[in-house]
């Protein structure tokens, strides 16, 4: 599966749905740049979300709101204080990691420690830092990239949260034994138990919005009181930039929940309805990992959909089945989604109850959605912080209430006994990584084609035709200008169309130029041939079957857009 997954990044740089962001300078840890094929490959998976989420729908609207977010925003919302990691610092490795992700001890048959080093220098450089400065005079050997740490006893902490400790043997017996921490966890790549303390980490990234660089003011601070402690000295600090701080925001749901008043009031509409939006984020992530899985910056396809309190549990489910469905609408194989519902102890501070969609990427499940029953926190912390009116006004019995009640999975305790009655809207979210939908459709649509006779095999990218970033390849038999004119003309008529059309005209057997739109995942190959020329007729070829059909070239637009609009006719019957 890793060497699957490495030949589809390959794929990638090499066909141009993705490239390392500044790559001639030497690259950029976790950023990335979309290519001439990811951009369409991503802005057709945004297409189909807003198709159903939006334009398929008569209760959701959108909005698109700032990037840079105010600190009273994201202190009122809770990730001021709340969005933190705990993170541990390895200070062998230098690496940074987090420890409930983090595996428990290894050790080999003697029960020695042995810490894995990516190259034999490496081993060689860690060695010496053990000796000299982490562990001195403590009994090691290495042998290649291994580095041994010889103990005489390993204690486990206890439950009761008792660290345990490592105790290390020495190169002189008759030295003390150095003794060593040991919270229940080890540096995941390594094995190393050369560990910091955990501490709190902020997740997000900030700037400041000001004319006048504020980094005077912190200099101006730490001038005025000397003789401060490092904790007043930060306080003092954090209080001169806050008029000027602002974050980049680490999630788009926040610029919807400021904005709710307004377009209630502009949009003269009330629950059940949705606000959409798509946009960029920013998490100042530790670990980058998989390409575009795990970044620092990334794309999100959230719906907020605001509900009475009494609805909230129906519309929950309702969103937790309709968001799963359009996973498996795009998907070769279905079998490799699922949804899982969180436990009590996973779920963010705002969120009720939980579930995530889930691929199976090639290194195990990983989220790219996540589904929240929100409740009212963030309506009710912006309202409590500004004192905006939030509320909503219901002056009739709820006329809603009838599917709540057949479906048996309402609050019907919370349904008001008197009117006119006010309630704040809870709140339903699905938020979707666009990027982590890029990758898990690619990993479903690639497969490697065995064609025997000893050679190696093909990729075959089989996206779903409406994510497919090119719709036709037109193929004419030859470079010869004959050819040319009613090439054009087939183009001309599918772009017209809004198809993403490219004429393929390289000096290749038509076969291998099959073979390279198979491997981007061109859904279909149009040939133009000898035969064209006498009877205007051209060769349509399907990617996935290798079926071929002869039409005539004013017809091919309407074959395609009927292949294209099968699945979303299906859609809009539901």
């Amino acid at each position: 599966m890793a060497q699957k997954f490495r030949s589809l990044l390959d794929l990638c740089r090499r066909r141009g749905f993705l490239y390392q962001s500044a790559e001639i300078y030497g690259g950029l840890r976790g950023a990335y740049d979309y290519g001439p094929l990811g951009v369409e490959l991503k802005k057709n998976i945004l297409n189909s979300w807003w198709r159903h989420h939006v334009y398929y729908r008569d209760d959701v609207v959108a909005l698109d709101t700032s990037i840079l977010t105010p600190h009273s925003v994201l202190k009122a919302s809770g990730h001021v204080d709340e969005f933190t990691d705990l993170l541990v610092d390895c200070t062998l490795t230098k690496e940074r990691f987090r420890p409930d992700k983090a595996p428990a001890l290894s050790t080999d048959k003697n029960g020695h420690i042995p810490i894995t080093a990516p190259d034999k220098d490496t081993a060689l450089a860690w060695a010496k830092s053990i000796k000299e400065q982490l562990a001195p005079n403590v009994k090691i050997t290495v042998e290649g990239k291994r580095i041994v740490l010889y103990t005489t006893n390993i204690c486990q902490p206890d439950k009761k949260g008792e660290n345990g400790k490592i105790i290390f043997e020495m190169m002189d017996q008759h030295q003390k034994p150095l003794e060593l921490l040991y919270h229940g966890y080890v540096e995941p790549n390594t094995n190393s138990p050369f560990l910091t303390d955990s501490r709190p980490f902020n997740l997000m990234f900030k700037t400041f919005l000001d004319p006048i660089d504020p980094i005077d003011r912190v200099i101006q601070t730490t001038i005025d009181h000397p003789n401060d402690s490092k904790s007043d000295i930060r306080e003092r600090v954090d209080d001169a930039l806050k008029p000027s701080t602002v974050y980049l925001r680490p999630e788009t749901a926040q610029g919807v929940f400021v904005n709710f008043e307004q377009v209630v009031r502009t949009m003269k509409t009330k629950p059940p309805f949705g606000i959409a939006q798509v946009g960029k984020s920013f998490r100042n992530e530790i670990r980058l990992e998989h390409g575009i899985f795990r970044t620092p910056e990334f794309e999100q396809l959230e719906l907020e959909y605001f509900v009475a309190p009494w609805e909230a549990k129906h519309y929950f489910k309702y969103w937790r089945k309709e968001r799963y469905n359009w996973w498996l609408k795009h998907a070769c194989h279905p079998e490799n989604f699922r949804q899982r519902d969180h436990a009590s102890d996973e779920m963010a501070h705002y969120a009720t109850c939980c579930t995530d969609v889930e691929y199976l990427y090639p290194w195990g499940w990983g989220e790219v959605e996540g589904v929240a029953h929100r409740g009212d926190y963030d309506l009710t912390q912006h309202i409590k912080n500004t004192g905006a009116n939030f509320e909503i006004a219901e002056e009739t019995q709820p006329v809603s209430l009838d599917p709540v009640q057949e479906s048996g999975e309402g609050d019907a305790d919370l349904v008001p006994t008197q009117l006119p009655a006010r309630y704040v809207p809870h709140v339903v979210e699905s938020s979707c990584g666009l990027n982590r939908a890029m990758l898990a459709y690619l990993c479903d649509a690639f497969h490697q084609v065995e064609d025997g006779k000893g050679k190696p095999p093909r990729n075959v990218l089989k996206l779903d035709p409406r994510l497919a970033p090119i719709k036709c390849a037109i193929m004419p038999l030859t470079g010869k200008p004959e050819f040319n004119p009613l090439t054009q003309k087939v183009a001309k008529s599918l772009r017209r169309k809004g198809l993403f059309t490219v004429v393929e005209s390289q000096k290749l057997k038509i076969g291998k130029r099959y073979y390279r739109h198979d491997e981007i995942g061109t859904p279909w190959c149009i040939t133009v041939d000898y035969q064209s020329l006498e009877d205007e007729t051209v060769t349509i070829r399907d990617r996935d079957t290798g079926n071929q059909e002869r039409v005539h070239w004013k017809k091919v637009h309407q074959v395609v857009g009927d292949r294209l609009m099968e699945g979303e006719a299906d859609d809009l019957l539901e």
